[in-house]
């Protein structure tokens, strides 16, 4: 994907989320912008969702967005 958007003449801002996690506010802003809930942005496989439960509706997006 990132050799794709490379090939299209576009340089990519890459953010290594892993190393330097956004914070709350950058995180809301982030799900505003694009438009989407907390649980759409949640990474289902090879993860700890369902061990976790967070198809659970007791979670709130509040929650969600603090874990």
């Amino acid at each position: 994907t990132l050799a794709m958007i490379r090939q299209s003449g576009e340089e990519p801002h890459i953010i290594e989320y892993l190393k330097e996690p956004p914070t709350r506010d950058e995180l809301v802003g982030l799900l505003r912008a694009m438009g989407l809930q907390p649980r759409e942005l949640l990474r289902r496989k090879g993860t700890p969702y369902d061990e976790l439960g967070l198809d659970n509706a007791r979670w709130t997006d509040d929650e969600l967005i603090s874990l």
